[in-house]
Formats: structure tokens, sequence, C-alpha cells
């Protein structure tokens, strides 16, 4: 099944990052063993979703 994302019209911008090899071998492991894990052994979306998680925690409550 393909991972490809729909941005509904949004810009994109590829990004690149390293990490040390220990922790991409913890994201492997933990992708194999969560089967309804968000990221669905995607790499690039387990990293996107970090990303987006990271965001929302550090702004806090929203005042909406």
């Amino acid at each position: 099944m393909s991972m490809a994302r729909r941005f509904h019209g949004q810009p994109v911008t590829r990004l690149i990052v390293s990490v040390p090899v220990d922790v991409v071998a913890e994201v492997d492991s933990l992708l194999r063993q969560a089967r309804k894990h968000p990221a669905q052994g995607n790499r690039a979306e387990f990293v996107r979703l970090a990303i987006v998680e990271k965001l929302k925690r550090d702004k806090g409550p929203s005042d909406d």
C-alpha cells in the first residue's frame, strides 16, 4: 500500500534529517511491532507525525 500523502493543495518541502543509526533501529522496531501505528511502517511518515505532535505540544493549549 502506498503511503503517498495528499497535502490538500498546500505547498510542501522535502526535509532531510540525519539521526544516529540506533534511533533508526528503534523506529524500525516500533513500526514492525505496532501493526496499527499511524505511520504503518513508513519512516518518513513517522518523522512527519512526530514533528506535528512536537509542535502541538510546544505551542501549549490554544485559546480556541
